[in-house]
Protein backbone atom coordinates (compact mmCIF):
# COMPACT_ATOMS: atom_id res chain seq x y z
CA UNK A 1 0.00 0.00 0.00
CA UNK A 2 1.38 3.43 -0.93
CA UNK A 3 2.37 5.70 1.93
CA UNK A 4 0.87 9.15 2.29
CA UNK A 5 3.31 11.55 0.60
CA UNK A 6 3.96 14.90 2.30
CA UNK A 7 5.90 18.05 1.39
CA UNK A 8 6.95 20.32 4.27
CA UNK A 9 7.25 24.05 3.51
CA UNK A 10 9.18 25.67 6.37
CA UNK A 11 12.02 28.23 6.20
CA UNK A 12 13.57 27.23 9.53
CA UNK A 13 15.75 24.33 8.45
CA UNK A 14 15.96 22.71 11.89
CA UNK A 15 12.17 22.78 12.30
CA UNK A 16 11.61 21.46 8.77
CA UNK A 17 14.00 18.55 9.28
CA UNK A 18 12.46 17.78 12.68
CA UNK A 19 8.98 17.59 11.12
CA UNK A 20 10.28 15.48 8.26
CA UNK A 21 12.04 13.08 10.63
CA UNK A 22 8.97 12.76 12.87
CA UNK A 23 6.59 12.10 9.98
CA UNK A 24 8.92 9.46 8.50
CA UNK A 25 9.10 7.81 11.92
CA UNK A 26 5.27 7.71 11.96
CA UNK A 27 5.25 5.86 8.65
CA UNK A 28 4.66 8.66 6.14
CA UNK A 29 6.71 9.47 3.03
CA UNK A 30 8.34 12.93 3.15
CA UNK A 31 10.49 13.12 0.01
CA UNK A 32 11.39 16.82 0.33
CA UNK A 33 11.17 20.06 2.25
CA UNK A 34 11.04 23.60 0.88
CA UNK A 35 11.99 26.97 2.34
CA UNK A 36 10.26 29.31 -0.13
CA UNK A 37 7.32 29.56 -2.53
CA UNK A 38 9.42 28.80 -5.61
CA UNK A 39 10.94 25.73 -3.96
CA UNK A 40 7.52 24.63 -2.72
CA UNK A 41 5.95 24.52 -6.17
CA UNK A 42 9.04 22.92 -7.66
CA UNK A 43 8.75 20.10 -5.11
CA UNK A 44 4.96 19.83 -5.55
CA UNK A 45 5.36 19.42 -9.31
CA UNK A 46 8.16 16.92 -8.86
CA UNK A 47 6.68 14.71 -6.12
CA UNK A 48 2.90 15.29 -6.43
CA UNK A 49 2.25 15.00 -2.69
CA UNK A 50 -0.98 13.99 -0.95
CA UNK A 51 -0.63 16.73 1.69
CA UNK A 52 1.37 19.93 2.14
CA UNK A 53 2.47 21.19 5.56
CA UNK A 54 3.06 24.93 5.24
CA UNK A 55 4.32 27.52 7.71
CA UNK A 56 2.13 30.63 7.59
CA UNK A 57 4.93 33.14 8.22
CA UNK A 58 7.52 32.38 5.59
CA UNK A 59 10.20 34.91 4.73
CA UNK A 60 10.16 36.41 1.25
CA UNK A 61 7.65 38.01 -1.12
CA UNK A 62 5.16 35.18 -0.69
CA UNK A 63 4.16 33.83 2.70
CA UNK A 64 2.50 30.51 3.50
CA UNK A 65 -0.98 31.89 2.86
CA UNK A 66 0.01 32.94 -0.67
CA UNK A 67 1.33 29.43 -1.27
CA UNK A 68 -1.80 27.81 0.16
CA UNK A 69 -4.01 30.05 -1.96
CA UNK A 70 -2.24 28.97 -5.15
CA UNK A 71 -2.46 25.33 -4.07
CA UNK A 72 -6.19 25.83 -3.45
CA UNK A 73 -6.65 27.40 -6.90
CA UNK A 74 -4.48 25.06 -8.98
CA UNK A 75 -4.03 21.75 -7.15
CA UNK A 76 -6.35 19.31 -5.46
CA UNK A 77 -4.08 18.95 -2.42
CA UNK A 78 -5.03 19.58 1.23
CA UNK A 79 -2.91 22.09 3.16
CA UNK A 80 -2.15 22.03 6.89
CA UNK A 81 -0.78 25.26 8.35
CA UNK A 82 2.14 25.38 10.77
CA UNK A 83 1.90 28.47 12.94
CA UNK A 84 2.76 30.19 16.17
CA UNK A 85 0.71 33.20 17.22
CA UNK A 86 -0.97 35.01 14.31
CA UNK A 87 -3.06 38.18 14.35
CA UNK A 88 -6.73 38.18 13.33
CA UNK A 89 -6.06 39.74 9.91
CA UNK A 90 -3.59 36.98 9.03
CA UNK A 91 -5.93 34.32 10.36
CA UNK A 92 -8.80 35.69 8.25
CA UNK A 93 -6.55 35.52 5.17
CA UNK A 94 -5.63 31.95 6.04
CA UNK A 95 -9.28 30.88 6.30
CA UNK A 96 -9.93 31.91 2.69
CA UNK A 97 -7.55 29.19 1.48
CA UNK A 98 -9.73 26.54 3.17
CA UNK A 99 -6.93 24.72 5.02
CA UNK A 100 -7.52 21.26 6.46
CA UNK A 101 -5.92 21.97 9.79
CA UNK A 102 -3.61 24.06 11.96
CA UNK A 103 -0.69 22.88 14.05
CA UNK A 104 0.41 25.32 16.72
CA UNK A 105 4.13 25.62 17.47
CA UNK A 106 5.67 24.11 19.48
CA UNK A 107 4.07 20.79 18.61
CA UNK A 108 4.71 17.14 19.32
CA UNK A 109 4.40 13.82 17.54
CA UNK A 110 0.78 13.31 18.60
CA UNK A 111 -0.18 16.78 17.30
CA UNK A 112 1.30 16.01 13.89
CA UNK A 113 -0.30 12.60 13.47
CA UNK A 114 -3.73 13.55 14.84
CA UNK A 115 -4.01 16.68 12.70
CA UNK A 116 -2.75 14.87 9.61
CA UNK A 117 -5.12 11.91 9.93
CA UNK A 118 -8.10 14.20 10.57
CA UNK A 119 -7.13 16.28 7.52
CA UNK A 120 -6.87 13.19 5.32
CA UNK A 121 -10.25 11.94 6.54
CA UNK A 122 -11.97 15.29 5.96
CA UNK A 123 -10.33 15.68 2.55
CA UNK A 124 -11.53 12.21 1.57
CA UNK A 125 -15.10 13.06 2.58
CA UNK A 126 -14.96 16.39 0.74
CA UNK A 127 -13.66 14.69 -2.38
CA UNK A 128 -16.46 12.13 -2.28
CA UNK A 129 -18.98 14.95 -2.01
CA UNK A 130 -17.45 16.83 -4.95
CA UNK A 131 -17.42 13.69 -7.08
CA UNK A 132 -21.02 12.89 -6.18
CA UNK A 133 -22.10 16.44 -6.94
CA UNK A 134 -20.32 16.34 -10.29
CA UNK A 135 -21.85 12.98 -11.21
CA UNK A 136 -25.30 14.26 -10.36
CA UNK A 137 -24.79 17.50 -12.28
CA UNK A 138 -23.55 15.57 -15.31
CA UNK A 139 -26.64 13.35 -15.21
CA UNK A 140 -29.02 16.29 -14.95
CA UNK A 141 -27.38 18.13 -17.83
CA UNK A 142 -28.86 15.49 -20.13
CA UNK A 143 -32.37 15.81 -18.71
CA UNK A 144 -34.78 17.82 -20.83
CA UNK A 145 -36.85 18.94 -17.83
CA UNK A 146 -36.03 21.84 -15.52
CA UNK A 147 -35.37 20.72 -11.94
CA UNK A 148 -35.52 23.13 -8.99
CA UNK A 149 -35.11 21.98 -5.39
CA UNK A 150 -36.00 24.33 -2.53
CA UNK A 151 -35.48 24.08 1.23
CA UNK A 152 -38.02 24.37 4.02
CA UNK A 153 -37.71 28.17 3.89
CA UNK A 154 -38.45 28.13 0.14
CA UNK A 155 -34.98 29.13 -1.02
CA UNK A 156 -33.42 27.18 -3.92
CA UNK A 157 -30.77 24.63 -3.03
CA UNK A 158 -30.37 23.25 -6.56
CA UNK A 159 -31.04 24.26 -10.18
CA UNK A 160 -30.00 22.09 -13.08
CA UNK A 161 -28.84 23.75 -16.35
CA UNK A 162 -32.34 23.53 -17.87
CA UNK A 163 -33.78 25.32 -14.85
CA UNK A 164 -31.13 28.04 -15.14
CA UNK A 165 -32.11 28.62 -18.77
CA UNK A 166 -35.81 28.54 -17.95
CA UNK A 167 -35.68 30.97 -15.00
CA UNK A 168 -32.93 33.23 -16.31
CA UNK A 169 -30.94 32.78 -13.09
CA UNK A 170 -27.78 30.85 -12.43
CA UNK A 171 -27.86 28.72 -9.29
CA UNK A 172 -25.41 31.07 -7.54
CA UNK A 173 -27.83 33.94 -8.18
CA UNK A 174 -31.01 32.01 -7.36
CA UNK A 175 -29.85 30.51 -4.07
CA UNK A 176 -30.13 33.89 -2.29
CA UNK A 177 -33.65 34.60 -3.59
CA UNK A 178 -37.04 33.37 -2.37
CA UNK A 179 -38.48 30.75 -4.72
CA UNK A 180 -41.29 33.06 -5.86
CA UNK A 181 -38.66 35.52 -7.12
CA UNK A 182 -37.10 32.77 -9.22
CA UNK A 183 -40.31 31.16 -10.46
CA UNK A 184 -43.85 32.32 -9.68
CA UNK A 185 -46.63 29.72 -9.79
CA UNK A 186 -50.05 31.41 -9.57
CA UNK A 187 -52.47 29.88 -7.05
CA UNK A 188 -55.09 29.56 -9.79
CA UNK A 189 -53.34 26.46 -11.12
CA UNK A 190 -55.02 23.15 -10.32
CA UNK A 191 -52.90 20.25 -9.08
CA UNK A 192 -53.95 16.65 -8.46
CA UNK A 193 -52.28 13.94 -6.42
CA UNK A 194 -51.29 11.00 -8.63
CA UNK A 195 -49.85 8.56 -6.11
CA UNK A 196 -46.49 10.01 -5.19
CA UNK A 197 -46.50 13.65 -6.24
CA UNK A 198 -48.69 16.55 -7.25
CA UNK A 199 -49.10 17.39 -10.93
CA UNK A 200 -51.21 19.91 -12.76
CA UNK A 201 -54.23 18.37 -14.52
CA UNK A 202 -54.02 20.96 -17.27
CA UNK A 203 -51.14 23.13 -18.53
CA UNK A 204 -49.95 25.29 -15.65
CA UNK A 205 -49.32 28.99 -16.05
CA UNK A 206 -46.02 30.08 -14.52
CA UNK A 207 -44.12 33.36 -14.63
CA UNK A 208 -40.36 33.90 -14.69
CA UNK A 209 -40.00 37.11 -12.61
CA UNK A 210 -36.60 37.97 -14.10
CA UNK A 211 -38.27 38.97 -17.38
CA UNK A 212 -42.00 38.74 -16.65
CA UNK A 213 -42.56 36.05 -19.29
CA UNK A 214 -45.51 33.62 -19.01
CA UNK A 215 -45.07 29.91 -19.76
CA UNK A 216 -47.26 26.84 -20.09
CA UNK A 217 -45.68 23.83 -18.41
CA UNK A 218 -46.45 20.45 -16.88
CA UNK A 219 -45.30 20.56 -13.25
CA UNK A 220 -44.51 17.79 -10.77
CA UNK A 221 -44.12 18.72 -7.09
CA UNK A 222 -42.69 16.25 -4.56
CA UNK A 223 -42.06 16.81 -0.88
CA UNK A 224 -38.59 15.98 0.42
CA UNK A 225 -38.26 14.64 3.96
CA UNK A 226 -35.44 13.32 6.10
CA UNK A 227 -35.12 9.76 7.33
CA UNK A 228 -36.71 10.98 10.57
CA UNK A 229 -39.70 12.35 8.63
CA UNK A 230 -38.66 16.00 9.02
CA UNK A 231 -39.71 18.27 6.17
CA UNK A 232 -36.66 19.43 4.17
CA UNK A 233 -38.23 21.09 1.15
CA UNK A 234 -39.72 20.36 -2.25
CA UNK A 235 -38.60 19.31 -5.70
CA UNK A 236 -40.18 21.04 -8.71
CA UNK A 237 -39.84 19.43 -12.12
CA UNK A 238 -41.08 21.41 -15.12
CA UNK A 239 -41.72 20.01 -18.58
CA UNK A 240 -42.08 22.72 -21.21
CA UNK A 241 -45.10 22.56 -23.51
CA UNK A 242 -42.88 23.80 -26.33
CA UNK A 243 -40.85 20.60 -26.54
CA UNK A 244 -42.16 17.17 -27.43
CA UNK A 245 -45.51 15.91 -26.07
CA UNK A 246 -46.42 17.09 -22.55
CA UNK A 247 -47.01 13.71 -20.98
CA UNK A 248 -46.83 13.61 -17.18
CA UNK A 249 -45.19 10.19 -17.22
CA UNK A 250 -42.24 11.66 -19.09
CA UNK A 251 -41.30 13.88 -16.18
CA UNK A 252 -38.00 12.86 -14.64
CA UNK A 253 -38.12 11.14 -11.26
CA UNK A 254 -35.69 12.15 -8.53
CA UNK A 255 -36.09 8.73 -6.95
CA UNK A 256 -32.69 7.17 -6.18
CA UNK A 257 -30.69 10.03 -7.73
CA UNK A 258 -27.62 10.89 -5.67
CA UNK A 259 -27.19 14.56 -4.72
CA UNK A 260 -24.00 15.48 -2.88
CA UNK A 261 -23.91 13.37 0.32
CA UNK A 262 -27.42 11.95 0.07
CA UNK A 263 -30.04 10.60 -2.29
CA UNK A 264 -33.81 10.53 -2.47
CA UNK A 265 -35.89 7.44 -1.88
CA UNK A 266 -39.62 7.22 -2.47
CA UNK A 267 -41.53 6.24 0.66
CA UNK A 268 -45.29 6.30 0.27
CA UNK A 269 -46.20 9.64 -1.27
CA UNK A 270 -43.01 11.42 -0.28
CA UNK A 271 -39.35 11.65 -1.20
CA UNK A 272 -37.12 10.86 1.76
CA UNK A 273 -33.59 12.24 1.87
CA UNK A 274 -31.27 9.40 2.87
CA UNK A 275 -27.76 10.44 3.88
CA UNK A 276 -25.03 8.14 2.57
CA UNK A 277 -23.31 8.31 5.95
CA UNK A 278 -26.30 6.57 7.56
CA UNK A 279 -26.43 3.57 5.20
CA UNK A 280 -25.23 0.29 6.73
CA UNK A 281 -25.84 -2.11 3.86
CA UNK A 282 -27.88 -2.62 0.69
CA UNK A 283 -29.43 -5.98 -0.13
CA UNK A 284 -30.92 -7.31 -3.35
CA UNK A 285 -34.25 -9.14 -3.17
CA UNK A 286 -35.88 -10.25 -6.44
CA UNK A 287 -36.70 -7.04 -8.36
CA UNK A 288 -36.28 -4.85 -5.30
CA UNK A 289 -33.43 -3.45 -3.24
CA UNK A 290 -33.48 -3.05 0.54
CA UNK A 291 -31.54 -0.09 1.92
CA UNK A 292 -30.79 -0.49 5.61
CA UNK A 293 -29.83 2.68 7.48
CA UNK A 294 -28.98 3.28 11.12
CA UNK A 295 -32.61 4.13 11.93
CA UNK A 296 -34.80 2.89 9.07
CA UNK A 297 -35.26 0.53 6.14
CA UNK A 298 -36.31 1.42 2.59
CA UNK A 299 -37.50 -0.93 -0.13
CA UNK A 300 -37.22 0.41 -3.66
CA UNK A 301 -37.81 -0.98 -7.13
CA UNK A 302 -34.31 -1.08 -8.62
CA UNK A 303 -31.35 -3.32 -9.36
CA UNK A 304 -28.05 -3.69 -7.51
CA UNK A 305 -26.19 -2.73 -10.70
CA UNK A 306 -28.10 0.55 -10.93
CA UNK A 307 -27.67 1.37 -7.24
CA UNK A 308 -23.97 0.44 -7.25
CA UNK A 309 -23.33 2.78 -10.21
CA UNK A 310 -24.78 5.72 -8.26
CA UNK A 311 -22.84 5.21 -5.03
CA UNK A 312 -19.35 6.67 -4.41
CA UNK A 313 -16.83 3.86 -4.78
CA UNK A 314 -14.61 5.32 -2.06
CA UNK A 315 -17.35 4.70 0.49
CA UNK A 316 -19.27 1.59 -0.68
CA UNK A 317 -18.14 -1.82 -1.88
CA UNK A 318 -19.92 -4.86 -3.35
CA UNK A 319 -19.05 -7.95 -1.27
CA UNK A 320 -21.64 -10.35 -2.68
CA UNK A 321 -24.04 -10.45 -5.60
CA UNK A 322 -26.77 -9.61 -3.09
CA UNK A 323 -24.94 -7.17 -0.79
CA UNK A 324 -23.27 -3.77 -0.91
CA UNK A 325 -21.83 -2.46 2.36
CA UNK A 326 -20.38 0.79 3.61
CA UNK A 327 -16.72 0.14 4.38
CA UNK A 328 -16.63 2.45 7.40
CA UNK A 329 -19.43 0.46 9.07
CA UNK A 330 -17.56 -2.87 9.20
CA UNK A 331 -17.00 -4.00 12.79
CA UNK A 332 -15.67 -7.55 12.35
CA UNK A 333 -14.17 -9.35 9.36
CA UNK A 334 -13.28 -12.99 8.84
CA UNK A 335 -12.50 -15.10 5.79
CA UNK A 336 -16.06 -15.53 4.52
CA UNK A 337 -18.20 -12.88 6.23
CA UNK A 338 -18.24 -9.33 7.48
CA UNK A 339 -20.30 -8.08 10.40
CA UNK A 340 -22.01 -4.72 10.03
CA UNK A 341 -24.11 -3.53 12.97
CA UNK A 342 -24.40 -7.14 14.24
CA UNK A 343 -25.56 -8.47 10.86
CA UNK A 344 -23.51 -11.26 9.24
CA UNK A 345 -23.02 -10.55 5.56
CA UNK A 346 -21.42 -13.17 3.29
CA UNK A 347 -18.42 -12.40 1.10
CA UNK A 348 -18.81 -13.86 -2.37
CA UNK A 349 -15.81 -15.65 -3.89
CA UNK A 350 -15.80 -13.45 -6.98
CA UNK A 351 -15.81 -10.29 -4.84
CA UNK A 352 -13.34 -11.32 -2.09
CA UNK A 353 -10.09 -10.19 -3.72
CA UNK A 354 -11.28 -6.73 -4.79
CA UNK A 355 -12.96 -6.23 -1.40
CA UNK A 356 -9.86 -7.13 0.62
CA UNK A 357 -7.74 -4.82 -1.53
CA UNK A 358 -9.92 -1.94 -0.36
CA UNK A 359 -9.13 -2.48 3.30
CA UNK A 360 -6.19 -1.27 5.37
CA UNK A 361 -4.39 -3.78 7.58
CA UNK A 362 -1.83 -3.08 10.28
Amino acid sequence: MNKTKIIVVEDEVIVAKDIQRTLVKLGYDVPATAASASQAFEKIEEHKPDVVFCDIKLKGDQDGIDIANRIFQQYDIPVIFLTSYVDKTTLDRAKLTQPYGYIIKPFNEVDLQTTLEMALYKYGKDRETRMSRQQYANALERIEDAVIIIDENEYPTFLNPKAELFTGYSFSEARSLPFEKVLFIPSTNDFIFNGDRYVNNKPAKVITPVNGEHHDVVISISQIKSEKDNFLGKAYILHSMKTDIPVVEKLVNLDNLVINDSFFVKKGSQLVKVYLENILWIQAMDNYVIIQTVTDQFIIHSTMKDIEAKLPTAKFVRVHRSFIIQVDKITILDENTVIVNEKNIPIGKSYRESFLNRLKFL
